[in-house]
């Protein structure tokens, strides 16, 4: 890495050839000024991306409502209902609003 005269930090990167040929169809579409611009807004949406997969509210259901019904189903498989029952009984609702 070195330091560019505008004070900001230049990375040079290799990528396979199907990921550039995404990044240049991007820039030639126009979507894109140039390809640091596709970059950018490819790690603005993995942090994005980051911050909603840890986002606290998320952790805390996870763990005080989703694991605890996990754990008692696992634990007592009469609690669950196939997939197959629950299409059925919703499609029995649809049909009688119909």
């Amino acid at each position: 890495m070195s330091a560019a005269s505008n004070e900001q930090d230049l990375v040079t990167i290799a990528v396979p050839a199907d990921v550039a040929a995404t990044v240049n169809a991007r820039v030639a579409s126009g979507e894109f000024a140039n390809q640091g611009e596709v970059v950018r807004n490819g790690l603005r949406l993995l942090t994005e991306e980051d911050a909603a997969l840890h986002d606290p509210e998320v952790e805390e259901w996870l763990r005080t409502v989703a694991v605890p019904i996990a754990e008692a189903t696992l634990a007592d498989p009469t609690r669950s209902v196939a997939a197959g029952e629950v299409r059925a009984h919703f499609a029995r609702r649809r049909a009688r609003r119909e």
